[in-house]
């Protein structure tokens, strides 16, 4: 048996998968059942390992793609060299920036980790695993395409829709087709066309929401903060407001459905301001949790607001 886990919200996870699953299924001729297809986010990342690593089956091999690495990881290192002396391999594919002690220590505590900054997951997944194989290399070049913002194939944007839509446990099943239909080389059909048009009412039932409660904030000496929240990603929404907003430095969107907030800018360091919340990500880009958000319905709590404002100035770049 063997297991991938990856990214759930975002094309580069998915696609990092399907790629792989091509690799066993048509490439080693595994049967698909031989590949387990596991979700993850950062906010529930060590407890799906653990789930993954204590269970009284092993995985023969444990792949991972596109996870990032939030601080509190570090609890797995353990675990993951337990499982290693039990007999599992384990492969840790990522485009995420990490401190260098980290990296040194997943490098002893795992048979592979592979970290390249200038691509995206799936394209490293793609360069080890089938480099020359034309359908990975699409799903390669349109996930890059959404982690990159090249914003080249409508395509990509399309397939990132649907996704970020089928977010949640509940939900892995249609990842799980979205994965398999990829593996096969099948970006368009009239499955794809019916969840395009539901995701499409999703959110602009969101978006109107989340525009009429948005809030400019002024920050002394830097510029201005937009912030709003809906039952759709953040990433979405900092998308929303910077399209809305175009003046403004920091876009921060709450998605209301996780409790996770998203944050965008281009003039402070995203990852180190979300670290200091116990979460990650890029430098322009990062996410966090924070458990007590609004003060009342609809209404952001001010406390929030004013630490954001003080790292906002602290991790200026």
């Amino acid at each position: 048996m063997n297991v991938s886990i990856t990214h759930e919200l975002d094309l580069d996870g998915l696609g990092s998968q399907a790629i792989i699953q091509r690799y066993y299924t048509h490439y080693l001729k595994k049967n698909k059942s031989e590949l387990i297809l596991h979700y993850s986010h950062y906010t529930n990342f060590i407890d799906k390992i653990k789930i993954i690593l204590e269970a009284k089956i092993l995985p023969e091999r444990l792949i991972i793609s596109d996870m990032g690495f939030n601080d509190d990881f570090k609890k797995l290192y353990s675990l993951f060299k337990k499982s290693r002396e039990r007999g599992c391999k384990i492969f840790w594919f990522d485009h995420h920036i990490i401190d260098i002690k980290h990296e040194n220590e997943l490098k002893r505590s795992l048979d592979l980790y592979l970290n390249d900054l200038n691509l995206c997951a799936a394209e490293i997944i793609k360069d080890y695993y089938l480099p020359e194989d034309l359908i990975a290399i699409k799903i390669a070049k349109f996930s890059r395409d959404i982690d990159f913002h090249t914003k080249k194939y409508n395509i990509a944007s399309n397939l990132q829709s649907i996704i970020a839509y089928n977010r949640g446990y509940e939900l892995d099943e249609v990842k799980k087709r979205i994965v398999n239909l990829m593996s096969n080389g099948i970006f368009e059909n009239d499955w794809y066309t019916e969840q395009l048009r539901i995701v499409k009412n999703w959110e602009e039932r969101q978006s109107d929401f989340a525009l009429k409660h948005t809030q400019l904030i002024k920050i002394e000496g830097f510029g201005k903060l937009v912030i709003s929240f809906g039952k759709i990603g953040g990433g979405r929404l900092c998308t929303l407001l910077k399209e809305n907003y175009p003046v403004a430095k920091v876009f921060i969107g709450i998605d209301l459905r996780f409790n996770e907030i998203t944050l965008r800018s281009d003039y402070i360091n995203c990852r180190e301001l979300a670290r200091s919340f116990y979460g990650g990500g890029h430098k322009d880009r990062a996410g966090f949790r924070y458990e007590k958000i609004f003060m009342q319905e609809n209404k952001i709590d001010q406390i929030f607001i004013r630490k954001i404002k003080d790292k906002i100035l602290l991790y200026r770049t």
